[in-house]
């Protein structure tokens, strides 16, 4: 009768999506309890008066009910499954002993109720399995299976040390110390020499007893163990003789509560990594033969685990200096461009590069790419595709022909890396190309495999360019295609690798945010925005690094643009070295470079008119260079000879290669051709000084 009326206050008192499941659950052979907020006991069937023998529950306080050893712990962590709504499934936890029974094991799980409703909670599922323990602790490959199966799932010290620590806890002892050697702490390989004990820092421990001490100030009892690299069983009544001679460790034994300890190394290819201590207090009885022979094995796992991270680790390590070094010290900037980047760094590292890269007529190639994988060889091919990337740029390719060049290079390489190392499969890398021209104020933009380029205008909202996806880099010999939109001036341009969020769906928002924790201004800086994109990523781990680079566009000034038609016939190289005088003065530049451009720009027209399609035209910028641009309609470049000396012609370009820093030939999009060359000049500020 009890039991029904107990099921009776459950249906009542639980929301109505909960009804089936609780008559269900009532003659579950489980013990359930329903918690409420505040962890207070509302509901409990009979499975779980049966665990608590016949207490009645009802309005306790679930660690008042359980005597846990660690109820702290226990409560904070059934109050973060209230608050995330995750649940927490098969939890192994110990109970304290008390005047009917010695200590228990529990499998405890918690599961989160819908917020907002009646009885809304959690549901706390428990399991006695103390027995089945026992049963399982006769057969050391058994436990040796369960302790392999619950560590080194990751290549992280820290992780490693303690999963371990809470796979031997409760079953194998009931307090775990482990500590890592210095150089493994520090990420150094071992040291050469071994005639001084290496330092020990604790890493890891679980069941330690509330105030006690369970680490030695004084390391010197386990120096004779560490150096004979075998472990030491040791108990206060059946060992006295050690405990005898190391007061500091018979302090320490009795600080932590305990009757015996086992101290093992942990070892590998003859290095001390680390030492582990296993304690028992509450479990009588000495540490067996069979407990040592089991945790040596233990042991001998944890140094392939642990050595396992240390080797990536420092490749990881290696990685990261080699891209470092690979990616641009200072992007460049002009009149009509501010950047900034940002890189956040993940657990594969060391593919990812970004690239800013100066064009002709002003131009800017701003290039993000990733290659797929980490460590030193991925590093390597990063820096491959990057070289071969910016090479591309040099022969101003639309950047749909640029990005299908640079995925047959890596088509190539995909090669050239299989036959050398007898290995199949594919290189896998994705690239995004954007090429800003400040005196159209237009971008364009191809894809392989790449995100989207956002664009974030004036006023703060944000758009994409809306370019179509291209195959992978490396992938098919597909067409990749190229798209042109017209930027606001002052707009940001964001490029960014496919690691920056789980879902590409994801980024307008977050970058959303961010535009939110900046002050409202005249324009957005770069650098700042970086600082809050960063703010909001780096307090989550990453799977995969992310590059970010964010451009602020302007347009270029006019006042340093000059434009003329050229006319048709042997004026035109006259009308050219007037325009080109009369505006070399006005901007300032010197002689020498007045002299100079004034004999490129008298070629560049002469070649225009016997060799080009008219109309022609004449193009002078002034940034950082002084860029010289004579554009017809033909499609005939011409070519750099080199005269005999009886020739009569045929100089003219030799001339203009030696009098020009950079020169080259364009094709533009709409037909023709340009040629171009750029003068550097010294700076202004220079010049006021001398």
């Amino acid at each position: 009768m009890e039991g029904d009326a107990r099921r009776e206050r459950t249906l009542e008192t639980c929301p109505e999506a909960m009804r089936v499941a609780c008559e269900a659950l009532a003659a579950s052979p489980l013990a359930i309890l329903v918690l409420d907020d505040d962890l207070r006991v509302t509901e409990c069937n009979e499975a779980a008066q049966h665990l608590l023998a016949g207490t009645d529950p009802a309005g306790k306080v679930i660690t008042d009910v359980l005597p846990l050893r660690d109820p702290e712990t226990e409560t904070s962590g059934a109050r973060d499954v209230r608050a995330s709504g995750v649940a927490s499934l098969n939890r192994l936890v110990r109970t304290r002993p008390t005047p009917r029974r010695g200590p228990r094991t529990l499998c405890l799980s918690l599961f989160p109720l819908p917020p907002g409703q009646e009885g809304s909670g959690l549901i706390c599922t428990i399991a006695d399995i103390t027995p089945q323990e026992a049963d399982t602790g006769t057969d050391p490959l058994r436990r040796l299976a369960a302790i392999q199966g619950e560590v080194g799932e990751t290549l992280d010290h820290d992780t490693t040390c303690a999963e371990l620590a809470e796979a031997l806890v409760p079953g194998a002892a009931d307090t775990v110390v482990i500590a890592l050697a210095e150089h493994m702490t520090q990420g150094d390989p071992p040291p050469l020499t071994h005639h001084d004990a290496e330092p020990l820092c604790p890493i890891a421990c679980s069941g330690a007893p509330e105030g006690g001490q369970v680490w030695p100030l004084d390391q010197r009892p386990f120096t004779p163990l560490l150096a004979a690299h075998t472990p030491r069983a040791t108990d206060t009544e059946a060992d006295p003789a050690w405990l005898d001679a190391e007061p500091a460790l018979k302090r320490l034994l009795r600080a932590a509560g305990a009757h015996a300890l086992l101290a093992a190394p942990i070892m590998r290819e003859g290095t001390v990594l680390g030492l582990l201590l296993l304690y028992r207090g509450e479990t009588p009885g000495p540490f067996s033969h069979e407990d040592i022979a089991l945790v040596e094995k233990v042991c001998g796992y944890t140094a392939r685990c642990l050595d396992h991270a240390s080797r990536f680790h420092r490749e990881h390590t290696i990685a990261l200096a080699i891209q470092h070094s690979l990616l641009p010290r200072q992007p460049p900037t002009g009149a009509a461009l501010d950047i900034a980047d940002l890189r956040l760094p993940g657990e594969e590292s060391g593919g990812g590069w970004f690239d800013v890269m100066p064009l002709s007529g002003a131009r800017t190639g701003l290039a993000v790419g990733q290659v797929t994988g980490f460590g030193v060889r991925t590093a390597t091919t990063m820096g491959e595709l990057r070289t071969a990337g910016r090479s591309l740029a040099t022969l101003d390719l639309q950047p749909g022909e640029l990005l299908a060049r640079l995925s047959r290079t890596t088509a190539t390489l995909a090669r050239d890396r299989s036959a050398a190392q007898r290995e199949s499969g594919r290189l896998r890398a994705v690239c995004t190309y954007a090429e800003w021209d400040p005196l159209s104020c237009e971008v364009t933009v191809a894809r392989a495999g790449g995100p989207e380029v956002l664009v974030v205008r004036p006023d703060r909202t944000i758009d994409t360019v809306g370019t179509p996806e291209g195959p992978s880099l490396g992938g098919p010999a597909e067409p990749i295609p190229s798209v042109t939109a017209a930027v606001p001036p002052e707009s940001l341009l964001i490029l960014h690798t496919p690691g920056l969020t789980d879902d590409p769906a994801e980024v307008p928002d977050l970058l959303s945010r961010a535009l939110d924790r900046l002050p409202d201004s005249d324009g957005v800086d770069p650098r700042a925005l970086c600082d809050e994109l960063s703010a909001l990523l780096t307090s989550h781990p990453r799977a995969v690094e992310a590059q970010v680079l964010v451009c602020r566009v302007m347009a270029f000034p006019r006042e340093r643009v000059a434009t003329l038609a050229l006319p048709d016939g042997p004026q035109a190289a006259e009308a050219a070295r007037a325009c080109c005088e009369q505006h070399l003065l006005a901007w300032g530049l010197d002689e020498e470079v007045r002299f100079n451009g004034q004999l490129i720009v008298s070629e560049f027209a002469g070649n225009a008119v016997r060799h080009g399609t008219p109309p022609a035209r004449l193009r002078l910028i002034f940034d950082q260079a002084l860029t010289i641009e004579v554009s017809d309609t033909g499609g005939n470049a011409p070519l750099l000879r080199h005269a005999q000396e009886g020739d009569e012609g045929g100089r003219g370009l030799f001339i203009v290669s030696q009098l020009a820093d950079r020169w080259g030939t364009r094709y533009e999009s709409g037909g023709g051709k340009t040629i171009w060359a750029e003068v550097d000049t010294p700076e202004k500020g220079d010049e006021g000084e001398g």
